[in-house]
This record gives C-alpha cells, structure tokens and sequence, in this order.
C-alpha cells in the first residue's frame, strides 16, 4: 500500500511535566530546573531541553523522587514517542490514511548490560485501519520493515537480518530490557524480533500495538508499530557494545563512510578491563533500587562500567541485616582505561552509593 509522503518538521519536545501514566518512576530520568530555567508555560522548548540534558543527566536532585514521590513541579526526559502520537491522536489531528512517523531520542534507566540502552532513537509509526483489517495491515507493516532491512544489509557482508512477529504472550518473562520497558506503556499484541544467523529466533527490537478505542470512529482502529533503531543497527553491524552508537572516536565513522553500513570491526581486541568488588549493608526495611545503584554507576564512571555482576545476598543471622556484594567492571569502548583511573571511578562510586542510596559499606 502506498501512502502520500509529507515531511513536516516539527520538534517533539524532550522534557515533560508531572508523570507518565503507567510508568515507574524510578526507571525516568528526572530533572530539577534551576527558577532561572524553569519556564513560565507548559511548552518545552528543545532548546531548553538540550541546555539542561547534559548537565543533569542521570541526576536526581529532589528528596521526593528519591523516597519515591515525584514532584509534580519535577520535569523528565520523555522515555517515549508514544505519548506524542496519543496526543496528536486525541487532538483529532489524525485522518484515516494517513501514516504518521515520528522519530527522536528517547531516554530510560535501565541496568547496564551491553544491549541496555538508557538512551537510544526511537521510530514510532502510527496509522489508522478499518476494523477487523489490523492483521493484514500489521502483516504490510512487517513486511515493509523486511525490505527496508534488505535494502540495508547489502554492504554488510555475512549478515542476514529476518524479522519475525512473536505473540506478545510467548515470550513470557524472557524480556530484554526494551520489551520490559514497553509493557510499562500498554498493552502489546506482538514483538518485532530480529533475527541473524546463526541465531534467526533474534531479539526483540519493536512492539506492534492496537489501540481500538482511541479514536471516535468505531470502524477504525490504531495500529502502531515502536522501533528500537539503535539496537537494529547493532545487530546489523556486528556491533557487541552499545557504547560504540554515541563514541565520538572518529575511527568508528569512517567505518561507515557516507553511512554505507557495513560489519563493524573493533578498535581493540583486547581492551584492559578492571574489576573491583563493593559490599554493603542496607537500610533496615527498605527494598533495594538496583537500577538506581547502576545508573549511580553510569553516572560516575561516565559509562566506563561494562558489567555490574550480584556475587553475594547474605543475611546475617539474629539481626535479619542484609549484605550485598557486587562485582563491578570497567571498561572503555573506544580507549585503553587507565588502572588508576579505574581505582578512582570505583572510590567515587562507593561515595555515591552511601550519600543517594543510604547503604553502609563494608
């Protein structure tokens, strides 16, 4: 099926107000303006937004959204598209025939592992279907995302990308952290799974939704399709460590030059790792935050930590106290990482973890 193009230029804004429906708090990055930055309306700006991205990132200055009340004054960056295009469709902006594609960055907290992204692109495709056509319509969709796949991986010799549509019930618990995340948001009916040989079975990079109740004509139904693109581009490179999508190492461009893609090869084969242990006793009665302890990692190793391992749950005895012990390993994508410089990212941390987390260490 073909569909007019029309390319409108529109700026999605980055921050928001309040809190998303549905969605955890402690997996938003949540942003605390300064009164000279707050600003007087309830629009905000990308300007505004992408003045205070990097200087607050993975920072959470309020007490209330630490204890697990976020301020309504609170803003956060937007960890999806989704909003924007339910927005756009209450608005009565959305006609019947029309594709909409909106596309940006988007931002989660999440645990560090080398597919875990807490900032990739997103592409969310929206349109409107007769009722009791959605299959067909999802199946146009799959279809269309396959040749746009083809297409791609001719320059990437030795890669062969399928996508596959999966029951959003037969992948039971076995999520990886974007699918997890996106149950958060509504109900899903599929996941989009990439596959590439050796592994066809993949991983999931998209969720298909139907939503037939939001717009005021009971013969149509929404259909929209999420897409991962920085997880797309990994599996169709070859590329290990999401790290490499945001280096600013300019061996990784010319890897692909005039965005040819092709199979990524690595800097380094053995690049120096470091690993440190830090053990601790937590608060009584409280639950740990473990993706609040890995994004304190994020934040202080400035995305040097390449893995956070559990290596011990005690419970001491007649107390009922309990320890953890965690293996932490830093590693840089893109450089040699310094022994001594490990050592004091690992100082730091332990600091860290004691002044926003409340534990005692060991």
């Amino acid at each position: 099926q073909a569909f007019p193009l029309q390319n409108i230029s529109s700026c999605l804004p980055l921050l928001h107000q309040g809190h998303p429906n549905g969605v955890c708090h402690s997996s938003i990055f949540w942003i605390t303006l300064s009164p000279g930055e707050a600003p007087s309306t309830g629009e905000i700006s990308q300007e505004l937004a992408n003045t205070v991205l990097f200087s607050h990132f993975g920072q959470e200055t309020d007490e209330n959204v630490q204890e697990g009340c976020p301020n309504l004054k609170q803003f956060y960056l937007r960890p999806s598209l989704l909003p924007h295009a339910q927005a756009i469709i209450n608005e009565g902006a959305f006609s019947p025939g029309t594709l909409q594609v909106l596309s940006g960055p988007v931002f989660r907290k999440c645990r560090i592992t080398p597919h875990s992204m807490p900032v990739f692109h997103e592409m969310l495709v929206v349109l409107a279907v007769s009722r009791g056509t959605e299959n067909s319509c999802i199946q146009m969709l799959v279809d269309n995302i396959q040749t746009t796949m083809n297409s791609l991986h001719q320059g990437v010799s030795g890669v062969k990308p399928s996508i596959s549509l999966q029951e959003a019930t037969s992948l039971g618990t076995e999520l990886n952290d974007f699918a997890a995340f996106e149950r958060q948001l509504g109900e899903i009916q599929h996941f989009l799974c990439m596959g590439t040989d050796p592994d066809p079975s993949g991983s999931c990079v998209g969720v298909i939704r139907t939503a037939p109740d939001r717009l005021k004509s009971h013969e149509l139904v929404v259909v929209s399709a999420s897409l991962n693109l920085d997880l797309l581009a990994m599996l169709l490179c070859g590329i290990s460590d999401w790290r490499m999508l945001w280096t600013l190492d300019r061996r990784f461009l010319r890897q692909f030059p005039e965005g040819e893609l092709r199979l990524f090869k690595s800097f380094s084969l053995y690049p120096p790792s470091y690993v440190h242990d830090v053990s601790f006793w937590l608060p009584d009665g409280e639950e740990f935050d473990e993706v609040a302890f890995h994004t304190l990692a994020r934040r202080v190793s400035a995305e040097m930590v390449v893995s956070i391992q559990l290596r011990d749950n005690f419970q001491q005895p007649g107390t009922g106290r309990r320890s953890l012990c965690y293996r932490v390993t830093f590693q840089s994508c893109d450089r040699a990482l310094g022994c001594q410089e490990a050592a004091e990212m690992q100082l730091h941390f332990r600091e860290e973890i004691q002044q926003h987390l409340g534990v005692t260490l060991r």
